[in-house]
């Protein structure tokens, strides 16, 4: 199993130098048999399935990107 860290990213400025906080929100688990999941902590109750994109895009009325 693989564990990828899902992260928010938060630049601000101190002294005229720019900085960046990074924030873990999530996590995405790769199983053996390749099942994809996605945890954010906002919502600690659900688990977000990832599918592949299928070659033809969806209608515009329900593509969420």
């Amino acid at each position: 199993m693989k564990i990828f860290n899902i992260c928010t990213q938060r630049v601000y400025e101190i002294n005229g130098e720019k900085k960046v906080s990074w924030y873990r929100v999530g996590f995405l688990k790769v199983t053996e048999n390749g099942n994809q999941y996605i945890r954010l902590f906002q919502q600690p109750e659900t688990t977000f399935f990832v599918f592949e994109r299928d070659e033809e895009p969806l209608p515009p009325e329900k593509e969420k990107d």
